[in-house]
């Protein structure tokens, strides 16, 4: 049940992140920006999802799975949670923020079902 949680949390998180990336347009006084919405309401809830269903599996593998591939997804999922950080502080954005999303989460998908080292 945990890999099916940690899957829609991936998806709930990179795409809210990938979306928020892309959001544009003028703020209005008093209401948040439509990217905070985005990260608050989509982005930040697939995160802890994402993070709280990772360490639930990790409970339950056995150490010879966890080899080196796990190793670089932990670290290509740290980035995208720095990345988020950033975000969600106003210090990031632009254009190459969406494409550095997706390769990087690309990255972690493909290793995650590969697993080729």
């Amino acid at each position: 049940m945990e890999w099916v949680l940690h899957i829609l949390g991936v998806v709930l998180w990179l795409g809210a992140l990938l979306a928020a990336g892309l959001v544009r347009g003028p703020e209005q006084p008093g209401q948040p920006s439509t990217r905070r919405r985005v990260l608050n309401t989509l982005a930040l809830p697939g995160l802890v999802l994402t993070v709280l269903a990772g360490l639930g599996l990790m409970a339950h593998a056995h150490s010879g799975t966890l080899t080196g591939w796990f190793h670089v997804k932990l670290t290509l999922a740290a980035v995208l949670v720095v990345l988020h950080v950033l975000m969600a502080r106003g210090r990031l954005g632009g254009v190459w923020f969406t494409p550095v999303v997706g390769l990087l989460g690309l990255a972690a998908i493909t290793l995650a079902h590969l697993k080729p080292f």
